[in-house]
């Protein structure tokens, strides 16, 4: 996956319940103004905030955080959904997809060099031998 420039574009039915689960899950301060009901995030507002881009052209903004498995129970204890479970990026790190109380995907990633999938020929995988 390559980096690429990322906007982080956060729609809501409900903005006070998306404010409260951005709040509750990365700590950020979204304005929650009468007629608001969209936000654009950047690596400026928030430098843990990247972009992937798989080779099939997908992009998921994502944030980096230091505890991948608190990050995801905080989303949940918030109101979101996860999408994907937690993958390896092979050389890369540990990503997460959610959905927010709104229905946006984004993407959490725990950043690690050792990430990798596991060895289907290791006795102890569920494929294994």
């Amino acid at each position: 996956m390559a980096e690429s420039s990322v906007l982080l574009r956060i729609y809501a039915n409900d903005p006070h319940r998306a404010a409260t689960f951005y709040r509750n899950v990365f700590g950020w301060t979204l304005p929650t103004d009468e007629d608001r009901h969209c936000w654009v995030v950047t690596p400026s507002d928030d430098p843990r905030l990247h972009v992937a881009v798989a080779r099939d052209g997908i992009a998921i903004p994502t944030v980096h955080v230091e505890d991948l498995d608190a990050t995801t129970l905080a989303a949940l204890a918030a109101g979101g959904e996860i999408l994907v479970a937690p993958i390896p990026l092979t050389g890369a790190g540990w990503l997460v997809c959610l959905a927010d109380t709104e229905g946006n995907l984004i993407g959490v990633m725990h950043d690690d060099p050792d990430a990798r999938w596991p060895d289907a020929s290791d006795p102890h995988h569920p494929l294994g031998a």
